[in-house]
């Protein structure tokens, strides 16, 4: 299911169990971003609304009214019983689960790089080995990737495309990486610490890279390298992007399994992250500064 970003101030004042007296003079004051549609009537962004939320620690009384799983916003589950109730629902394909445990997780002020070192990425890894092992079948490990990029679509919802006056971020994977997991997560962990991030998807070759520094002038490219099929080549367009991304003033973060120490050595780049948490302490310290 796909939630609508836009709602009514009564669907909203539903959703949280106040009155739509009371919401509408919310959004009055500015605490709620909303536009108008041509007949004057208030529309209330999704992202907006969730914000609120987050920041009010606030509960959803119906979650249903704007298009959340029933339950979101009500659950006090520690981080290890979310973990191991999405973990059961990947493997499952309860879907309905997986997004409230995230969206659950997102609304008490869980971090997004967070949710994706300690939640999301130890699920895959684990479905991964189970699928090596022959405890899960390929249809399961498959049906498992869909609904988590099913997941972090409707998490995007709610973390909004960032703040207009964000610093741009653009990345992707790079030709002969399919991979596209590690690149949503690393949008939205960017979102969510102020930049406006857009993944350009998987399979890029370099030169598109080179030509979107050039051209959209991105204070900060990331590249999620989880396979690579020619060690040399890749070298050396890689450090020939590191010397376009420095030339125009942009930062070239760079992750993933297929950074082993030996290529990582031979490698010009402004900083490896090893994990989501890294990536968003690295955009927070680079920020002020652009």
């Amino acid at each position: 299911m796909v939630v609508s970003q836009f709602f009514s101030p009564r669907e909203v004042a539903v959703a949280i169990g106040v009155s739509e007296s009371s919401l509408k003079r919310w959004v009055d004051k500015g605490l709620i971003q909303a536009s108008k549609t041509g007949g004057g009537h208030r529309r209330l962004q999704l992202d907006s609304v969730l914000r609120y939320v987050r920041d009010e620690k606030m509960s959803l009384a119906n979650p249903e009214a704007i298009g959340l799983p029933p339950g979101t916003g009500a659950g006090s589950v520690s981080e290890q019983g979310a973990a191991g109730e999405f973990m059961r629902a990947m493997t499952s394909g309860d879907e309905m689960t997986a997004r409230r445990v995230i969206l659950d997780l997102y609304l008490r002020g869980t971090s997004v790089s967070r949710i994706c070192d300690q939640i999301m990425g130890p699920a895959f890894h684990r479905i991964g080995d189970m699928w090596q092992c022959g405890e899960v079948e390929i249809y399961q490990e498959r049906r498992a990737c869909e609904t988590c990029l099913r997941v972090l679509h409707e998490l995007r919802n709610g973390v909004g495309s960032g703040p207009e006056a964000g610093p741009l971020a653009l990345g992707g994977t790079l030709d002969g990486d399919p991979y596209t997991l590690a690149v949503s997560m690393a949008e939205l962990v960017l979102r969510d610490c102020g930049w406006r991030a857009v993944s350009l998807g998987h399979m890029l070759p370099f030169e598109t890279l080179r030509r979107a520094i050039e051209i959209d002038r991105p204070a900060l490219m990331w590249v999620s390298v989880s396979t690579i099929r020619n060690v040399d080549r890749f070298i050396a367009s890689f450090n020939t992007l590191f010397d376009t991304a420095t030339a125009f003033g942009c930062a070239l973060v760079v992750g993933g399994q297929g950074m082993t120490g030996e290529v990582r050595r031979m490698l010009r780049f402004t900083t490896f992250c090893d994990n989501f948490m890294h990536l968003e302490a690295f955009a927070r310290t680079i920020r002020p500064r652009i």
